[in-house]
């Protein structure tokens, strides 16, 4: 139970940090542009850490890293508050990233190693997200969007004083090399998947925020909608998601993002979202935890594939947001989310042939 308290609690924090994060930006004067490269510079440092540290955690334990990338996630949050300008968030959204990615790949390879359900301990991520999000629209509206980060450390705090009261047995060194080459080659085909499919997706989430008020949705609006999907999730993959084949359920994600994307182009009004992130929720399961039982059951190095899994999440959040920078100079933010559907639909096809030509 602890593994998924922890879990709850650093998705509650990310949630609730990112839901106003390009708000917040946005406040201090930062245009559309650079906001795009704050989010790039994040997504790299997090990529770079979750690299490193996967690997570092199959060598030399979890422990270690679990607990020194909460405590220090808890720090990078709460600096968060200080920002005035676009130098220092900046600064600022890079630490966090980096600290972000040091402790992840260390709990799911401990999930794992204890033989508990992957779909579950997963789900308890999206219901923190479903948390994190409600309560963030709560301290936006009756305190301010900078109370939002104090609440995001005090949360990577609590997780660290549980992680704390974690169990870890002897662990046997697994030698892995400083770049795995192998290990990329056997994993590629989801990979590279997985990658286009968050490219598009991060194309659209540079500027959701944004996108949701210009439906007319408030602070408190905001974070409802993006719990709405949260939800979603946390019940698909406690109840079902698990039960899936990991190839069938990583495709069928990939082809319900294509379908979600373009959905979103439809709305014009807020209220209008909601069946929509339903939809991104059952597919971002699908595609979750089919990937994650795909490299679990197939890989030994339990941590490397994993902080190589959030690596190419992470750079697919440097590409889509440097893509989003672009197209948002000669199209709307609707157009990011055409071709965020055209991505997700590549990605199906992609993981398809693969699989096929195999």
């Amino acid at each position: 139970m602890k593994p998924d308290l922890v879990r709850f609690l650093t998705f509650a924090a990310m949630m609730a940090s990112w839901t106003y994060i390009s708000i917040f930006a946005k406040d201090l004067g930062i245009p559309d542009t650079r906001i795009g490269f704050i989010v790039a510079f994040y997504a790299l440092a997090s990529f770079l850490s979750s690299f490193v540290f996967g690997r570092a955690s199959d060598k030399y334990g979890r422990k270690l890293f679990l607990l020194v990338g909460l405590v220090l996630s808890a720090i990078a949050f709460f600096l968060q508050m200080f920002a005035q300008d676009f130098l220092v968030l900046l600064i600022v959204r890079v630490l966090v990233g980096f600290c972000l990615g040091i402790y992840p790949s260390s709990l799911i390879a401990y999930v794992h190693e204890k033989k508990e359900d992957l779909s579950k301990f997963s789900s308890f991520g999206s219901l923190g997200w479903a948390f994190g999000s409600f309560v963030a629209g709560l301290v936006a509206i009756y305190f301010s969007i900078r109370s939002v980060f104090v609440f995001s450390s005090l949360l990577f705090f609590l997780a660290f004083l549980t992680a704390s009261r974690m169990r870890f047995g002897g662990h046997v060194s697994i030698d892995v090399p400083k770049l795995p080459i192998e290990i990329i080659k056997k994993n590629l085909s989801l990979y590279m998947s997985i990658l286009i499919r968050q490219s598009g997706a991060y194309i659209i989430w540079t500027f959701w925020p944004l996108f949701l008020q210009s439906l007319g949705a408030d602070l408190f609006w905001v974070g409802v909608i993006q719990m709405a999907n949260s939800i979603s999730q946390f019940i698909f993959m406690y109840a079902l998601s698990g039960r899936i084949k990991y190839v069938t359920s990583v495709a069928a994600g990939l082809l319900l993002s294509s379908v979600t994307f373009f959905s979103f182009t439809l709305a014009t009004d807020y209220w209008q979202i909601i069946p929509t992130q339903i939809l991104l929720g059952v597919s971002w399961s699908l595609m979750y935890v089919g990937g994650l039982r795909y490299l679990m059951d197939r890989n030994v190095e339990k941590a490397t594939v994993s902080g190589l899994f959030d690596s190419v999440l992470s750079l697919s959040s440097i590409i889509g947001p440097f893509v989003a920078t672009f197209v948002i100079t000669f199209g709307g933010y609707r157009t990011t989310m055409y071709l965020a559907s055209v991505l997700a639909f590549t990605s199906f096809l992609s993981f398809g042939f693969s699989k096929q030509s195999k």
